[in-house]
């Protein structure tokens, strides 16, 4: 079958079957994707602060007004943190309950997009998509690391495998199409829930381009409308309504600060040249890159204008480049903004992989391996040569056995894919398996810097003072992770940072100057300071009462004399 061909319809073919042992490759797959998710540190900023909401959740009962250190914070609405708090209520609170939602988002979009591969283009396509997607650097990454971006990216995933299914069955079952459909709107809702009005953005406007291109206008009537509209606002507009009720000063900065301005302007200094997500492409899709590439450049469907028909290659091509789009002109750029765009670049690699004749060759992706194996190895043998003030030597040469043996599994899954070469399922499995482990293994070992990374070392010893909490005090600076492993809010001395605006909603819980920390410090019984390493000494020279209990790479901790 050749490349321009239509492929709407599933592959047929020597790969139209999915290896005989794909269940087997799912169950290790899911051991080690879910593999000692609890084992690291919270990071600092992202992961302390997604940690600490939902425990503030859980412990007021106030699940309507998101806070972060008792100030209203309404950067993001609220899913993951009720997904989070209920974990906790259901499991206990830890790090790996607070990096539980991304872990199962991010294994629920793997099987998903098996589910849209296999339904459009063959059980082959759709097994090699979520093999593919699951070996995928970024996204691997992102599905242990406690941010809101995969929860968003798999909503919006299942939102558009959701309209895949549906269109290309809404001649033949309109009845299914439909269920598809609101099945379609609810997935855009948790997606809005998730992380705002993106959720909506990014699908509207692709299916906007693609039906004037492809001139399928039967898609507009196919899309349930009314009853999907319905669906979504009775999803998304209570919480919306309740908490600006509550809150009037939310409707402003949510939809006009946190939307409009942070994409338009440079308000929180997240810029990035027009290129920056096409560097993060790269990188993020290894060991896929080339492929990744192929599907975007030589999509196999003609460029000109479409038949009027529904052709989910187009959709699934026009979805993908207008997200890389979107945030390339946008004013604020984080690596993560760009995971929206593998599930359905996955399907798409699935596809031309399935496409073939005989089984898949991964001699690219060995070769990709094969390098990072090297470089590995080269880190982890002059480990020495990373280190630095927040990264002392000692520290970095804790990494060493770590690095060496992510090398290690990745050499080996390279040596194993060409023995294995002219069986191409095993080899695709070598490849997949060998680069999750690797990763999880760089990832335990990022444990090792803690101290630089995470507040968990600080707060253990405030917490060996005694079993009652004492008021802790953060001197111009706020360590994310601080509250959540001291089950406690901290006191913000001259800080502000993201915070600024509850602050300025609830000034009388900031303490806003050098001589009111002074006075509240001078009338403590005991209590606790923490300050940043470049301030701390400025401040034990003027003789205030405090002896030092902890010191690391990032923090001084003292304790009321």
């Amino acid at each position: 079958m050749s490349d321009t061909a239509s492929l709407s319809s599933p592959v047929t073919g020597a790969a139209a079957s999915p290896p005989s042992w794909s269940m087997l490759l799912l169950l290790v797959l899911t051991l080690i994707w879910f593999a000692l998710l609890g084992y690291r540190d919270l990071n600092e900023p992202d992961e302390g602060r997604y940690a600490e909401i939902p425990r503030e959740m859980m412990v007021s009962g106030d699940w309507l007004t998101p806070r972060l250190n008792g100030f209203k914070y309404f950067e993001k609405p609220p899913l993951q943190y009720w997904a989070t708090a209920s974990f906790y209520h259901l499991f206990g609170s830890s790090t790996a309950t607070s990096r539980l939602w991304c872990a199962l988002m991010g294994f629920i979009g793997i099987l998903w997009v098996i589910r849209v591969g296999s339904s459009q283009f063959g059980a082959a396509a759709g097994w090699y998509a979520g093999l593919s997607l699951a070996s995928m650097l970024l996204y691997i990454a992102m599905g242990h690391f406690n941010t809101l971006d995969m929860g968003l990216s798999v909503f919006l995933a299942l939102g558009i495998g959701a309209l895949v299914i549906g269109q290309s069955q809404r001649n033949r079952d309109p009845g299914r199409c439909r269920a598809y459909m609101l099945f379609g709107w609810a997935a855009l809702a948790g997606a809005c829930m998730s992380k705002g009005l993106i959720g909506l953005v990014l699908p509207a406007a692709s299916l906007l381009f693609y039906s004037l291109w492809q001139r399928d206008w039967q898609l507009w009537r196919h899309l349930s409308l009314g009853w999907g509209l319905l669906l979504f606002l009775l999803l998304t507009v209570p919480w919306v309504w309740a908490v600006n009720q509550a809150n009037p000063e939310f409707a402003r900065f949510f939809f006009i600060h946190e939307h409009f301005e942070r994409y338009t302007s440079t308000v929180h200094s997240r810029v990035g040249p027009w290129y920056y997500f096409i560097g993060i492409l790269i990188l993020g899709s290894v060991p896929w890159t080339h492929r990744v590439f192929a599907v975007l450049l030589k999509p196999g469907f003609p460029w000109r204008k479409g038949d009027g028909q529904f052709d989910a290659v187009r959709l699934l091509w026009v979805y993908s480049v207008f997200i890389l789009f979107f945030f390339s002109i946008s004013q604020s750029k984080l690596i993560p903004y760009i995971l929206p765009i593998f599930p359905t670049i996955a399907i798409l690699l699935g596809r031309q992989l399935a496409m073939r004749t005989s089984l898949p060759e991964v001699g690219w992706e060995t070769r990709i391996m094969a390098i990072l194996s090297s470089l590995l190895f080269l880190a982890g043998m002059n480990a020495d040569l990373f280190a630095n003030s927040r990264h002392p030597e000692a520290m970095v040469w804790q990494a060493k056995p770590w690095l060496l043996a992510s090398g290690t599994v990745l050499a080996i899954a390279v040596m194993g894919s060409l023995w294995l070469r002219c069986r191409g399922h095993l080899a695709m499995a070598l490849v997949v398996l060998g680069n999750l482990l690797a990763f999880q293994f760089i990832a335990w070992g990022a444990d090792v810097f803690s101290p630089s990374k995470s507040s968990y070392n600080a707060a253990r010893a405030i917490m060996a003072m005694g079993e009652e909490k004492l008021p802790v005090y953060c001197v111009d600076c706020y360590f994310q992770s601080l509250p959540y492993y001291l089950n406690q809010k901290i006191h913000l001395v001259r800080y502000r940072g993201e915070m600024d605006f509850g602050i300025r909603q609830q000034p009388e819980l900031w303490i806003a100057s050098e001589e009111a920390f002074k006075k509240r410090w001078l009338e403590e019984e005991q209590a606790v300071v923490l300050f940043g390493n470049d301030q701390w000494q400025n401040w034990h020279k003027q003789g205030l009462p405090m002896r030092l209990i902890h010191q690391d790479e990032r923090r001084a901790v003292f304790a009321r004399r």
